[in-house]
């Protein structure tokens, strides 16, 4: 069990599908900007509520700070984030 301290979210980044063409070049300085979509797996006191465990959010670009954790059902090491509340733009609802 992960219990999250203050107003923070522990958060599994997802991955967004890369777009492929054969006709549009993307640079790399896009194809490297982290995803803002992910999961969250923990949550502490939160100041609004409103974010609960298995939510799926979108969050500000570049923020959280990195953190290895061993998540439920899995036994492999998995990078999440831990992010602040104010990092957390909104929640994907009927997905």
């Amino acid at each position: 069990m992960i219990r999250m301290m203050g107003a923070r979210v522990l958060v599994q980044r997802i991955e967004e599908r890369k777009a492929e063409s054969e006709h549009i070049i993307i640079p790399d300085t896009i194809q490297e900007k982290p995803s803002k979509n992910g999961i969250v797996w923990a949550v502490g006191t939160l100041q609004q509520g409103g974010i609960e465990v298995g939510d799926l959010i979108i969050m500000k670009d570049f923020v959280g700070a990195p953190c290895p954790v061993v998540l439920p059902g899995d036994e492999r090491t998995t990078e999440c984030m831990i992010v602040n509340e104010d990092d957390i733009l909104a929640v994907i609802e009927g997905v």
